[in-house]
């Protein structure tokens, strides 16, 4: 019989719920880890079962602690530690892809990455272990709690949503479809829902209710999938007509771009690329987020090739660097430019300056501690943000919205123009984080752009993966990042505008303020009920 106990599940929680010291954060950093097995490249989603019950059991312990406050911050930060070193470890690429010097700042900068992150969960299991009910729906208290705290790390101090809940579905599946309503907010809040609701199932002394967040879950996930398939059944997406874009991929890698004679090696690539046999009948020529490592549009030598290769031909699209003077200073810049070359002139119909700028990259938050410290090199590499996002007319072209690496990982961002576009163009330069995980979720994050908004992306990214997403987030030409080529692909249609791209994140809102509207409603009637009984 006490065999027989040992394996139920209850017993399992109790012994969760209870570990003391350094067992109870080792096993919370253990499920956060495990948790990003649900994210790509891996999208095993049933780990979160297993993450979360241990999460929602160790809260529910701090819960019932003298200091449920410090306990629940503490249990969410652990466990949101071993999620964002796990999922952002190719981070640390980047520094070592900017050359020794560097790669001294890895062990100070990854953990210090995971923990800003990782602060926000920690913010959500405080909430939750202070204020959550002790019934089988506090489930819902988890969910809206923590789908908030993700909403909030996605926006305030320049907001960083890698790595949400939501992008645990495949994008171009059933499930996240329902992006197109809900957004990644409002689906991360139901994915965390349905994956901490079977942890009710070891909750003694409920009886049969017991059974109910789990079933309920079940029956959610059922809904998404139908519906998302059924959607995926009933679209047709057609091709733009008399468009057709080169994708000039290289496979080029950071020590070749920016190494000795990395200049002539990288144009020699790209040259050779755009020029490949079928030109002719291109209309447009993409290259990715700073294809040269040079200021392209003061280079006589590059314009001169350009524009023999591309005279009265297809137009470039391409990442370019390029400085500018505001007043006695000059200013750096991560660009698109859109340029054509007619009867030997070159013609820019584009210009747009990247906005959101990656930190610690492109943009050095105190950079005068940073410098303090000996790292004055590191210090001194920022750019300058450009106004804002715009929507650009370029001829021969629907209207484009750029989307420079970074900026397709804001659903914010896309929303932010008055105009709508009819395409995206994500330029990227993958290269910097090596073959890891990082270029695949960043894959994956800016499909979901597609699904949101109903609208196309083409992607040109360096040593990642290339290609066009149609409007439901599906990948109909994928380039791998060792590939390379010229790759001639058409333009998919937009949708009609989807719910999220008409009212934004208003769903997501109403979810979760409904749990917390629930939840004061149950906690008022509490109360009353304990007046009433007493004499």
């Amino acid at each position: 019989m006490q065999i027989e106990r040992r394996f139920q599940p209850w017993t399992w929680r109790v012994r969760l719920r209870h570990l003391d010291g350094w067992r109870g954060l080792v096993a919370s950093f253990l499920a956060g880890m495990l948790a990003v097995l649900a994210l790509a490249p891996y999208h095993i989603w049933p780990v979160w079962i297993v993450s979360l019950a241990v999460l929602l059991w160790r809260l529910d312990g701090a819960r019932r602690g003298p200091k449920p406050l410090r306990g629940g911050f503490v249990t969410g930060l652990v466990f949101g530690m071993g999620y964002f070193l796990a999922g952002t470890f190719w981070v640390g690429f980047a520094f070592i892809n900017r050359g020794p010097e560097f790669a001294a700042l890895v062990p100070i900068a990854l953990p210090l990455f995971a923990a800003m992150l990782a602060v926000f969960w920690g913010i959500a299991g405080a909430i939750y272990a202070r204020f959550a009910q002790n019934t089988e729906w506090r489930v819902l208290s988890f969910a809206a709690i923590f789908a908030l705290t993700e909403w909030l790390r996605s926006h305030i101090f320049s907001g960083l949503p890698w790595n949400l809940p939501a992008y645990t579905w495949s994008a171009g599946g059933a499930v996240s479809q329902s992006a197109s309503w809900l957004g990644v907010y409002g689906l991360s809040f139901l994915t965390l829902l349905m994956f901490a609701a079977p942890a009710m199932l070891a909750t003694r002394g409920l009886g049969p209710r017991r059974l109910l967040p789990a079933l309920s879950g079940f029956a959610l996930l059922c809904v998404l999938f139908f519906a998302g398939g059924l959607r995926l059944l009933s679209t047709t997406v057609p091709d733009v007509q008399d468009v057709r874009l080169r994708i000039a991929h290289s496979n080029i890698t950071q020590a070749e771009k920016w190494g000795d004679d990395g200049e002539h090696v990288a144009r020699d690539r790209y040259m050779s690329l755009t020029r490949q046999p079928g030109l002719d009948e291109v209309t447009h020529v993409l290259w990715p987020e700073g294809a040269l490592p040079i200021y392209m549009l003061e280079d006589g030598q590059t314009l001169s090739r350009l524009g023999a290769a591309l005279n009265d031909g297809p137009a470039l699209i391409a990442g370019i660097n390029r400085r500018a003077r505001a007043g006695e200073e000059v200013v750096y810049h991560n660009s698109l430019a859109a340029m054509r070359f007619q009867g030997g002139e070159l013609s820019v119909d584009a210009l747009y300056d990247k906005v959101l700028l990656v930190p610690f990259g492109e943009t050095i938050p105190m950079a005068s501690l940073i410098s303090a410290i000996g790292f004055d090199e590191f210090a001194r590499l920022q750019f300058t943000p450009g106004p804002r996002a715009i929507v650009a007319e370029i001829p021969g072209l629907p209207p484009m919205m750029p989307l420079i690496c970074y900026e397709a990982i804001f659903p914010h961002f896309w929303q932010s123009s008055s105009q709508r576009p009819e395409w995206f163009f994500n330029l990227s330069n993958d290269a910097w984080f090596g073959d890891t995980s990082g270029p695949r979720q960043h894959l994956v994050q800016s499909r979901y752009r597609s699904i949101e908004a109903g609208i196309p992306l083409v992607r040109s990214a360096s040593r990642g993966f290339s290609g066009v997403v149609d409007p439901l987030g599906r990948m109909p030409v994928m380039i791998g990042p060792d590939q390379e080529g010229a790759f001639d692909v058409t333009l998919p249609r937009a949708l009609a505008p989807t719910p999220y791209s008409l009212y934004g994140d208003l769903l997501f809102w109403l979810m979760v303020l409904g749990v917390f509207a629930g939840l004061a409603v149950q906690k008022l009637r509490f109360i009353k009920k304990q007046k009433t009984s007493q004499p």
